[in-house]
């Protein structure tokens, strides 16, 4: 009988400090979404949390965006995708700065990334060619022209050129109609595009 208590009473104790630590743990995660993801350092200065490289081509969705027009010569880094109801989704991503494409790049809360790898390509910066061709600096920023919610199913693109300062143009469209919201160039571009993407991806395998 004695053992019996004396073992009830230890786990009783045992629950009660489990309990104190998840209070604890609730109250200092409170603690840090009210202050902002701030930490102070050494010198008593505070510094927000989980910063990011905005020059990493990873994080090319939390670059700024540029305030003045740059040279297509100054791209360092394209990113261009669409996606659409009745077609898989498609992607390009290439950093003209490394010489660098990403084979079957996405976009997430994590940022972007190559699902099946990255590879070294040459001439990378060819890529300017096509973008001055079409003219995509003429476009309109954005070619959505209805509510997201007044339809399910429909078709969305983007076009994101990161220049060599860090800042980013940001071109796209989405809506019900393909045909609705893209330049009238945009089929060329895209496709050129695509077989640059491919090229390169077949060049850097021979």
């Amino acid at each position: 009988m004695r053992n019996l208590l004396i073992y009830s009473f230890i786990s009783i104790t045992c629950l009660f400090l489990v309990a104190c630590q998840s209070i604890e743990d609730e109250e200092d995660e409170a603690d840090s979404s009210k202050s902002g993801n701030k930490q102070v350092n050494s010198e008593g200065e505070e510094n927000t949390m989980n910063q990011v490289d905005t020059f990493d081509f990873k994080h090319i969705q939390d670059a700024p965006e540029a305030t003045e027009k740059h040279a297509i010569d100054k791209v360092a880094k394209v990113f261009f995708d669409e996606s659409s109801s009745d077609q898989p989704y498609k992607a390009v991503a290439i950093d003209v700065e490394h010489d660098e494409v990403y084979q079957n790049p996405i976009i997430s809360r994590r940022g972007l990334r190559a699902q099946d790898g990255v590879i070294t390509i040459e001439n990378s910066n060819d890529v300017q060619d096509i973008l001055r061709k079409y003219e995509v600096q003429d476009w309109e920023s954005d070619y959505t022209a209805e509510d997201a919610e007044s339809y399910e199913d429909g078709y969305s693109w983007r076009l994101w050129l990161q220049f060599d300062d860090g800042t980013v143009e940001r071109y796209s469209g989405k809506g019900a109609e393909k045909k609705k919201v893209i330049p009238e160039n945009f089929d060329d571009f895209a496709q050129a595009l695509y077989q640059f993407y491919k090229d390169k991806v077949t060049e850097a395998a021979d």
